[in-house]
C-alpha cells in the first residue's frame, strides 16, 4: 500500500529516571553541534569529565519527581497519546508515529518502520511550535541524513512552524480558561525555554516567534498588557540567554504586587522535566517563598481535545496537494 507518513518529532526523554539511562541521553543531547556550538576540543572533554558526572546524578533525582507509574517519561507518554490520538483522527490513509531526536524511539528506527509499513511518502511534523535551529533545525537535519540512507529515497516535507497557527493559539487560550481562567488580580507568566542570545544576533528567529505567540494568546484570552508577562526558562551556563528570566521573575513579582499568578509554557506542546518540576514544583516553592500567596500551573496541551483539532488541521494544511 502507498500511503503517507506522519512522523511526530520531539527531542528526548531518558529511557527511565537513573542516573545511567539520564546520563546516556544527555551525552547525546549535549553533544549535538547544533544545541552546544563550542568547538568540540574544548567542549567534549568538558561535557564528559565534568558536567555529564554532576548533572546526570541531580538530572535523575528531578526526573524520578515527576516519573509515570507506567515507567515512561510525562514527555513520553504524552506524545505516545498524541500520536496515537492523531492516528485516529487522520484515518487509515496515512501511517503515524512519533520519535525522539536522542533517545527512543530513535528516528531511524520509526522511519524505517514505516517505511516497511508502506509509507512512500513523509510529511514530518517537529512538535516545536517556535523555530529554533537547536530543536526543529536539529531534528532536520538529521533526517535528511536518515532518509538519504533509504534506498528509494522518498518525498518528504517539513511542516512549517505553527506558532501563529490560529487553532493552535486557540488550543493555548482553551487550556487557560479550563484550568485557571482569569480572575481579578490573577497574573500570568507565559515561560518559554531559554535559549543563548548569540543564536538570535546569528538569525536564530526563536525569540520573534516566542513573543508572536505571546502576543497572540493574550489577545485571545484576552488579556490587558498589564495582566501578563513574558520571560525565558531553563538557563544552562554562564552565557547571556534571552531574558527576561522565568526564576528571576518568580522571585521578584511577589514585590510589584503580583502575589497572584498563574504560569503556562506554550512552547511546549507535552509536559515534561521543564515544565512539571522546574515550573509547577521548583517555581511554585521559590515563587511562594518570595512572598507569593497564590500560584497555579497550567498544563501544557498534551492531548486536549482543541489540540487534537488543531494537530489535525495543521497536517491536513500541509499535506495539501498530497492527499
Amino acid at each position: 500500500m502507498n500511503r503517507t507518513g506522519i512522523l511526530l518529532l520531539q527531542t528526548g526523554t531518558p529511557g527511565a529516571a537513573d542516573t545511567a539511562s539520564v546520563r546516556r541521553y544527555l551525552a547525546e543531547f549535549l553533544s549535538d553541534p547544533m544545541v552546544i556550538d563550542l568547538p568540540r576540543l574544548a567542549w567534549l572533554p568538558l561535557l564528559h569529565a565534568i558536567i555529564l558526572p554532576l548533572r546526570a546524578r541531580r538530572s535523575a533525582r528531578l526526573y524520578q519527581k515527576i516519573w509515570l507509574d507506567n515507567g515512561m517519561s510525562p514527555l513520553l507518554h504524552h506524545s505516545r497519546v498524541l500520536a496515537q490520538e492523531t492516528a485516529k483522527l487522520l484515518g487509515s490513509g496515512t501511517i503515524t508515529d512519533l520519535a525522539m531526536r536522542y533517545g527512543r524511539p530513535g528516528m531511524e528506527e520509526i522511519l524505517n518502520k514505516m517505511h516497511q509499513q508502506g509509507a512512500d511518502r513523509f510529511l514530518i511534523l517537529p512538535l516545536f511550535p517556535q523555530y529554533s535551529r537547536t530543536t526543529t533545525g536539529s531534528c532536520v537535519a538529521k533526517l535528511f541524513q536518515l532518509v538519504t540512507q533509504i534506498v528509494h529515497m522518498p518525498p518528504v516535507r517539513i511542516a512549517r512552524p505553527f506558532f501563529d497557527h490560529p487553532l493552535y493559539i486557540q488550543a493555548l487560550a482553551a487550556q487557560i480558561h479550563h484550568h485557571h481562567p482569569p480572575q481579578p488580580g490573577r497574573h500570568y507568566l507565559f515561560s518559554f525555554h531559554g535559549l543563548p542570545q548569540h543564536y538570535v544576533a546569528r538569525g536564530d528567529p526563536y525569540e520573534e516567534h516566542c513573543r508572536a505567540t505571546a502576543n497572540l494568546l493574550a489577545r485571545a484570552i484576552p488579556l490587558q498588557s498589564q495582566q501578563w508577562t513574558l520571560s525565558f526558562q531553563s538557563r544552562f551556563g554562564p552565557q547571556a540567554w534571552l531574558e527576561p528570566n522565568t526564576q528571576t521573575l518568580l522571585k521578584t513579582l511577589p514585590g510589584q504586587g503580583m502575589t497572584d499568578l498563574a504560569v503556562i509554557c506554550p512552547g511546549f506542546v507535552a509536559d515534561c522535566l521543564e515544565t512539571l518540576e522546574e515550573i509547577a514544583i521548583a517555581g511554585q516553592k521559590t515563587f511562594m517563598d518570595h512572598g507569593g500567596k497564590s500560584f497555579a500551573y497550567v498544563p501544557c496541551l498534551n492531548q486536549s481535545p482543541t489540540w487534537l483539532a488543531a494537530l489535525k488541521a495543521i497536517i491536513l494544511d500541509e499535506l495539501g496537494g498530497w492527499s
